[in-house]
């Protein structure tokens, strides 16, 4: 059975749908598919992230893990950015395309496991939901690897639930990060991970 954190979605029906989302009184409208993350509505950890990061126009940022190009999309809409979108699923990133077109942004989406495809490349702001299912040990390596993509006053912004480990996963980013919860509510937590 194929996950939204696989590569390719073998068995996994497409039945695209559109759905229409309006952050910060800006309409946005959406492609999504089975073999996506949260396929049927902007999840809530998402909206929490985005309600929670303030980026200065102009900065380069990465949405790590972007699947259909949410985060990516409406930061790069509201800041002006230099966005970069990167996931491992193949169908996520057709979607993510189609979806920057659609809502008439400048973003560039690549196909890439993690960091893999991306080099030296270094950003301002590195945002993701990050794919908790993948287990703790990628999770870790994921968030660490993370450190090197940033710039020098560059931060990673993750969105992680109670439940699922934010304040273990806290203690870790500490080793390398200075690390600052932004925002709590309803077990979710919003990490600012600054880099040292």
């Amino acid at each position: 059975m194929s996950h939204y954190y696989d590569a390719k979605q073998e068995g996994v029906k497409s039945n695209p749908k559109r759905i229409a989302y309006t952050f910060n009184t800006i309409d946005f409208s959406f492609m999504t598919d089975h073999g996506t993350f949260s396929k049927d509505h902007i999840d809530s950890a998402t909206e929490l992230l985005l309600k929670n990061v303030t980026v200065p126009p102009g900065s380069t940022i990465l949405d790590l893990g972007c699947g259909y190009g949410v985060i990516g999309i409406i930061l790069s809409k509201l800041y002006e950015g230099q966005t970069t979108m990167v996931d491992v699923n193949e169908r996520a990133i057709a979607l993510a395309r189609e979806n920057i077109s659609r809502n008439n942004v400048d973003a560039d989406c690549i196909l890439s496991d993690g960091f893999s495809a991306l080099n030296a490349a270094q950003f301002d702001f590195i945002i993701s939901n990050p794919p908790i299912r993948i287990g703790k040990e990628k999770l870790y390596q994921l968030l660490d690897e993370a450190y090197n993509h940033l710039t020098t006053k560059g931060a990673l912004f993750i969105v992680m639930h109670k439940k699922h480990g934010a304040l273990s996963a806290m203690k870790h980013l500490n080793k390398r990060y200075t690390v600052s919860l932004v925002k709590r509510n309803k077990g979710f937590h919003v990490i600012k991970c600054k880099k040292r």
